[in-house]
């Protein structure tokens, strides 16, 4: 049997066992930090990073789904901000849009639509999750500058079962939004 450990630079949220035909897999929710265990072909227990699921995919298509995914899930984890700002009718107008995108290809997950852009936690069918990513790449010109993060292989009882797209007044939830106060650096 496999020894699976982490490497200690990126926490993970959440951990899926995927075994497949000649490896053991370990998927994180991230999957620039996806680990393989090497130990059933090579007779060691070493770790290595998968670089394929690190590949920037900005400007550039997505990646194939491999042949042994193609009757699981997948997730997607994506950001995108938009500079500037989206005014009060096209942040209206985005989370519209986003939502009504994810319907068209069965879409569940998270996201929040913020003046200052996308952040979108998302889980589907291989396919229907590059079309959706390719969706709003026709939509809108900034989301080929999107790093689309995806992982394949995910069984269909981990993903998410609705769509919840909300509207938020900023990206990720700081709570900065509100305001603050200054602060001095010698009361600091």
């Amino acid at each position: 049997s496999s020894i699976y450990r982490f490497i200690p630079y990126a926490p993970p949220r959440v951990v899926f066992l995927q075994p497949t035909s000649d490896i053991n897999r370990i998927t994180t929710m991230h999957p620039a930090h996806t680990i393989t265990s090497t130990g059933q072909n090579s007779g060691t227990n070493e770790d290595v990073v998968v670089t394929e699921n690190a590949k920037a995919v900005c400007h550039r298509d997505l990646p194939a789904v491999n042949q042994d995914d193609r009757h699981k899930g997948t997730i997607l984890l994506f950001y995108q901000y938009i500079e500037p700002e989206w005014t009060e009718a096209e942040h209206k107008q985005a989370l519209k849009k986003v939502i009504e995108i994810g319907m068209k290809y069965n879409i569940t997950g998270r996201g929040r639509v913020a003046p200052e852009g996308l952040n979108c936690t998302l889980t589907g069918k291989p396919e229907d999750v590059r079309s959706f990513c390719y969706s709003l790449r026709a939509w809108k010109e900034v989301f080929n500058e999107t790093d689309f993060k995806l992982t394949d292989g995910v069984d269909f009882s981990k993903l998410f079962k609705s769509l919840s797209i909300r509207k938020a007044t900023e990206l990720v939830a700081y709570g900065l939004a509100r305001g603050g106060s200054h602060l001095v650096i010698s009361h600091f």
